[in-house]
């Protein structure tokens, strides 16, 4: 038994778009899975370029990609009236504007500089907002650009959203580092090159017995968590401290926990009782938009 483990046009002018949308919470990847959609960099100014990039697991097959940016139909809709619409609906074509990106595992978006027109805001939201509030909104908070992106794989359609911020931020969102994990005893992490696969940071590749528990450790360093800033329900500008989310994928066995996180962010595999290759994803998400990954490859003897 395992261990138990307690527009451009429209787009231009909005105030709030995107879109958002849950992925399937199940640890085990036994089917074409979207486990993460990484947008990099997560905040970016009028005039930057942000790259897209699909994660998806358990695929035997080919598999395509259809990425669009989107916007909801009332952007301003929502608790307050400002700044509180989500993209959703433009992403799923009830509403709003819908900007095709491209058709491949990866996708870039291009903020032209003129989209965040503050005048064209003011006009348009009138009486709803004081000129300062929309101003340090655009500042400190952003404008919410939605990423829907659908796959097909297997016989199987998969949607999910990403919301991209816009903002005049001097000190924008940055994504967190790669994961670095202890497996048992061994550490891994992607290695200095880049790329999307955790590796050994010493000695042969991970081979684990299996049926038996395997420990798994994120490095406890955190330091790369930031503070931002948000609008609530009552108008107020409020600062709050990110948090790291680990998020835990395995192509057999049983995990203890999904997620984790602060001060239990361990977790413990179980691998099946079959010999063989598999594979685990790792994933911090620090609950602001910002997101990491890897895959180990290892071997279950």
């Amino acid at each position: 038994m395992p261990v138990s483990v307690t527009r451009w046009g429209a787009l231009c002018t909005a105030l709030a778009l995107g879109c958002i949308g849950d992925l399937d919470p199940k640890e085990l990847v036994v089917s074409p899975r979207i486990l993460d959609i990484v947008a990099d960099p997560p905040e970016i100014a009028p005039g930057g370029t942000v790259r897209l990039r699909a994660v998806v697991g358990g695929a035997r097959g080919p598999v395509t990609y259809r990425w669009v940016a989107c916007t909801a139909s009332d952007p301003f809709s929502g608790i307050g009236g400002f700044g509180t619409g989500t993209g959703e609906q433009g992403c799923t074509g009830d509403a709003g504007v819908r900007i095709p990106l491209g058709s491949g595992p990866e996708a870039t978006l291009t903020i032209p500089r003129e989209s965040v027109d503050l005048e064209a805001i003011v006009s348009r939201l009138g009486e709803r907002a004081p000129r300062a509030l929309v101003e340090r909104f655009i500042r400190d908070v952003g404008v919410i650009v939605g990423i829907g992106l659908t796959v097909e794989a297997d016989g199987r359609t998969l949607n999910g959203y990403k919301r991209v911020v816009v903002s005049l931020n001097p000190r924008p969102n940055a994504n967190p580092p790669p994961p670095r994990v202890r497996v048992n005893t061994r550490w891994v992490s992607v290695p200095s090159t880049g790329g999307e696969v955790c590796v050994p940071e010493e000695g042969e590749a991970i081979r684990v017995p299996r049926a038996r528990n395997v420990t798994l450790t994120p490095d406890p360093a955190e330091a790369w968590l930031e503070r931002y800033t948000v609008l609530t329900t009552v108008g107020a500008f409020e600062e709050r401290s990110e948090q790291a989310f680990y998020s835990w994928y395995a192509t057999n066995g049983e995990l203890g926990r999904g997620l984790t996180r602060s001060p239990t962010r361990d977790n413990v595999w179980l691998p099946s009782d079959h010999p063989g290759a598999q594979s685990l994803w790792f994933f911090i998400r620090d609950g602001h938009g910002g997101t990491s990954g890897c895959r180990l490859d290892l071997t279950v003897e």
